[in-house]
């Protein structure tokens, strides 16, 4: 029999679907909310239809429930923080508890009514604030807390560098951008939720919008109030993630006024120089970083209406060292003033405000919105000096409207969201030509020639913009009745994307000169021009739909199944609007069909079907097809909630970046045009380097350039995406157990994960034995790459491959105790052992394939076997606290080339770096221990002061990168760079009240 209250659930559901109907869609899921559930009892029997309200201690806000026949009850929609629950049966009696509930978490509170029939408050049993412990959940799933957040040292204030604390992901040490990887994927697999609203990024890679060739924070770090990091099994809620999900809930404003300021700084005395820019002798740069900030919350009326605002401000410097190529010697004098360390600045601001309104009870209003703006300076350094500097400016605008109403037995949450991302890298410099400076050493190469010193800007600039507005509802009915309880959730989801993508690559001319004067006559005159072609200003639209329902069943006390399926659709990811040029498809005819030099004709890979790829605006249909459902349990063993077995399977789709479908649309047009010059005057002049131009001033512009470059022949690449791709899917599996040991809470899982359709590009002019260059080398004669031929349109042609696949095995082990006031002490431990495997390319082009589908499966770029992260937090005398990280890893492979016997061989991530000793002999390649030391200061009533220093990398660990991989070598294996951060001091303060 199916119980429930029929009135209000019909009402709910007329009111979800009409909000559906009125707005075109609605979503995802109570990613950004937790729940509360147990039963009442009088310590025997059970006691049906109490009332149950939940009180956030901070805000006043309430939540309503009334326990069911069988004294079950369940709170959904709340917001993690601080709750005192009360119960009260019919008869009057009473039990209270407070308790804290983490984001996404399903916490278990039983509460006993101590004297059935006399009005109790159990008062002297509360925990105040204890934090419940999640056991009955299918998810691997690892929350981090306010108290982790503020207290656990770190090198800037980026919350994400906490998501290595879960087993199974990475934070790259990238010190340029701060990039997360989990399960063996790549970065663009991993999907953020700030409040329920998705950060994927749709255009560009890094996964998270704002984080490629980012070292700034996607986020105001003092507007985080806690995260939590799905590493294995999340459910159908979850959208656009096939290797983990961060789901993170901001800071909201509480009854008491409360607020901070903070700060940090470190200089270039602080930061220990790394070993190779120290044997070169080369000066310590000005690294100067502060980073401060204030937030401010508090009531604007009591119990109802709260504000909640924040700053962030983050100014740092890098080093870069401009020198001159290898045979600069001779013109030191001359290019004295552009020699040197050079600080590159970074800037970044970051807004937050946030209005929660709870106008009656089982209505709450949240109202957010966010304002990032970052500049950055890149493409300094070496033999580039500071003139060709790229500044690199990205903005993130966001809003976010949610309201929750909840009623007897049921929840729904509806909401808006809005995001405007620009990402902007324009040469600093992009209206002032480039100027390489170069000397031949040999024959003269027109081509070649040795770089002394780049001057002048750089020819590259690019404005992307990724828009859109989301719609989400969902829907949660408590308590169904039927063969045990459900909780049914379903929701429905509209997203209008708008990207606009412009990029201009080698607009901005470059000219080469030769410093001895011999190629154009004259050392101040070029001898050689390049010059981009435009690139086509591409708007599109992609709506995306999606639909799921999920149903956590408890069957008994002990054993609760989690099922759940999902859908989703996207009317614009590949492009089905967009025609093959004629030009693509004659050349690419052309190709196929022709002979070379009388060698076998038609050396295109056999798997190869034209029709597969050429898009007449009508024949790509968007990928329909994505069903992802989604299984999972828990068994209490002993009904104690001591011993949990768990696991589950699941489908998750993602989805591809939308600058491959751009590549389509504008490759065929990127080319350059070389032309060269000369001061003597010639019979012939065609630009080319034996009738070069005449030169004129006048050719020192794009626009004097292009009457003159027009008619010399340039080829672009022809890029085709195949019509019936779809999109990647991977297949996840765990099986693991939890036990309580005392305080301890220990989990252990075996995860699987197989990953199919990854994108990659590949070239289909690859020479293929015994067909072309017959020698048994396994490349074409030419070194592997089939030229078209001189009467063909493009000088290559590639095409996307979906036959990518990736493999994840993993044992990831959890020992967690948290820290309390009482014991003044916390310990978690991630430990992973993992092997990750993959065929195809390295990144986005399989370079060295023929067939990705029949490449061998090989280490992936983070194929790390072992890695620990533990963290701690300990209360020392006289107020002082040391908190830390210690993160040790068995080291990343790198690529090996070995032509040490008769044939050559590549070899992807074949090589893995020399160990080290830590405690453990030879067996780790990267050890890092950063620690914390704070003073605490009472500042009167209700006011801290902060005091604290971090030494990040304390023991000065090096942690190398740039392995060469040239086997045979005596420098096989040797690092040409360190993994950042060296030993790094910084101080910082923090004022809270």
């Amino acid at each position: 029999m199916i119980k429930f209250n029929t009135r209000s659930a019909a009402l709910a559901a007329v009111s979800a679907f009409a909000i559906t109907a009125g707005f075109a869609g609605a979503a995802t899921a109570q990613v950004a909310t937790s729940t509360i559930r147990g039963n009442i009892t009088d310590g025997a029997q059970v006691e049906a239809n109490a009332a149950v309200v939940a009180r956030d201690v901070n805000s006043g806000f309430t939540n309503r429930t009334t326990a069911n026949a069988q004294g079950g009850y369940t709170l959904s929609g709340l917001r993690p923080g601080t709750y005192e629950v009360t119960v009260t049966t019919a008869d009057g009696d009473t039990a209270t508890d407070t308790v804290s509930i983490g984001v996404g978490q399903v916490g278990n509170l039983d509460l006993v009514i101590a004297d059935a029939g006399a009005a109790t408050n159990v008062g002297e049993i509360v925990v105040v604030g204890r934090r419940l412990v999640e056991v009955r959940t299918p998810e691997n799933a690892t929350n981090v807390t306010t108290q982790q957040i503020q207290t656990l040292p770190q090198i800037n204030r980026n919350f994400l560098n906490f998501a290595a604390l879960a087993p199974g992901v990475r934070v790259g040490t990238n010190d340029a951008e701060v990039q997360i990887t989990a399960g063996g994927q790549r970065a663009e697999s991993v999907n953020a939720f700030i409040d329920g609203a998705s950060l994927k990024s749709n255009i560009i890679a890094g996964g998270i919008v704002g984080q490629d060739d980012s070292r700034g924070n996607p986020f105001p770090q003092a507007a985080i109030q806690e995260f939590r990091v799905v590493s294995q099994n999340f459910k159908a809620e979850y959208e656009q993630a096939s290797s983990a999900i961060i789901t993170a809930v901001t800071r909201s404003g509480t009854n008491e006024f409360h607020g901070e300021i903070f700060g940090t700084y470190r200089n270039q005395d602080m930061v220990t120089q790394d070993v190779f820019s120290e044997r070169r002798g080369a000066e310590k740069p000005d690294l100067s970083v502060k980073q401060y900030g204030a937030a401010l919350g508090g009531p604007i009326i009591q119990d109802r209406l709260h504000f909640f605002g924040s700053y962030e401000h983050k100014q740092e410097n890098r080093a870069a060292s401009v020198t001159l190529g290898p045979v600069g010697a001779p013109y030191q004098q001359q290019f004295a003033e552009y020699l040197g360390t050079f600080a590159t600045p970074f800037e970044e601001d970051l807004y937050f405000g946030k209005l929660s309104f709870q106008p009656a009870e089982g209505h709450l209003i949240d109202l957010s919105v966010t304002y990032r703006d970052e500049g950055d300076v890149t493409g300094v350094g070496e033999s580039n000096s500071f003139e060709r500097a790229t500044g690199l400016q990205q903005t993130t605008k966001s809003a976010n409207l949610r309201y929750q109403w909840q009623g007897q037995g049921f929840l729904n949450e509806f909401a808006i969201d809005y995001r405007n991302y620009n990402y902007n890298p324009t040469a600093a410099n992009f209206d002032t030509p480039g100027a390489s400076y170069r000397v031949f050493t040999g024959n003269y190469d027109p081509n070649g020639g040795t770089t002394v010193l780049n001057l002048g800007g750089a020819n590259t600039r690019q404005d992307i913009t990724d828009e859109a507005v989301t719609i989400r509802n969902d829907l949660t009915f408590n308590e169904v009745e039927f063969n045990g309880f459900h909780t049914i959730k379903l929701g429905v989801k509209f997203s209008n994307q708008d990207y606009h993508v412009e990029k201009e690559f080698g607009r901005n001319p470059q000219f080469f000169y030769d410093l001895n004067g011999t190629a154009s006559g004259d050392a101040s005159v070029p001898y050689r021009v390049q010059l981009g072609n435009a690139f086509p200003t591409v708007d599109l639209t992609n709506k995306v739909y999606g639909l799921y329902i999920q149903d956590d069943w408890r069957i008994t006390d002990k054993l609760e199944l989690n099922l759940g399926i999902r859908w989703d659709y996207e009317d614009n990811a590949s492009n089905p609007d967009y025609v093959t040029p004629q030009s693509v498809v004659d050349g690419l005819n052309q190709w196929i069909a022709s002979t070379d030099g009388g060698k076998a004709a038609g050396y295109a890979p056999s798997w190869f079907n034209i029709d597969d790829y050429i898009s007449t605006g009508d024949n790509r249909d968007p990928f329909a097809n994505a069903f992802q459902p989604r299984i999972g349990f828990s068994y209490d063993v002993f009904g104690d909630r001591g011993t949990v077995i768990f696991g589950g399977a699941g489908r998750y789709y993602d989805r591809v970046n939308f600058n491959f479908a751009f590549d389509e649309i504008a490759k065929p047009f990127d080319n350059s045009k070389n032309a060269f010059f000369t001061t003597t005057p010639g019979a012939v002049q065609d630009g080319s380097s034996a009738n070069p131009f005449l030169w004129n001033p006048s050719y020192m512009t794009a626009a004097g350039l292009d009457p003159l470059l027009a008619g010399i022949p340039a080829k672009g690449e022809a890029f085709l995406l195949k019509n019936d791709y779809e999109p990647p899917r991977t297949d996840q599996f765990n099986l693991g157990v939890r036990q309580r040991i005392g305080d301890w809470q220990t989990e252990f899982t075996l995860a699987y994960g197989k990953t199919q359709n990854e994108f990659t590009w590949q070239y289909l002019n690859r020479c293929r034995e015994p067909n072309y260059g017959n020698d048994g080398d396994g490349f074409g004669d030419n070194g592997g790459f089939c030229g078209p031929g001189a009467a063909n349109p493009y000088r290559s042609y590639l095409v996307s491959d979906h036959s990518k696949e990736r493999e994840f095995t993993a044992l990831y082990v959890k020992l967690d105790k948290p820290y309390t006031r009482d014991s003044g002490w916390g310990v978690n431990i991630a430990y992973t052992l993992s092997d990750s495997q993959q065929n195809g390319g390295n990144d986005n082009f399989c370079f060295d394939c023929f067939s990705v589908e029949s490449s061998p499966m090989r280490n992936s770029a983070d194929n790390e076997r072992h890695r620990i992260v533990a963290n701690g937090i300990v209360d020392l005398p006289l107020d002082f606290q040391l908190s830390g990280i210690l993160t040790l890893g068995s080291g990343t492979p790198f690529n090996v080339f070995d032509g040490t016997g008769s044939r050559f061989y590549f070899r992807p991530y074949g090589g893995y770096p020399d160990k080290e000793n830590f405690f453990i002999p030879n067996a780790f390649a990267y050890r890092n221990l950063d620690l914390r030391l704070t003073k605490n200061f009472p500042v009167g009533e209700g006011s801290e002061l902060q005091l604290y220093v971090d030494a990040i990398n304390i023991f000065d660990f090096k942690n190398y990168s740039g392995f060469n991989g040239d086997a045979g070598t005596p420098n096989f294996g040797n690092p040409s760079s360190v993994l950042f951060p060296t030993r790094t001091f910084q101080i910082g303060a923090r004022y809270a009240f």
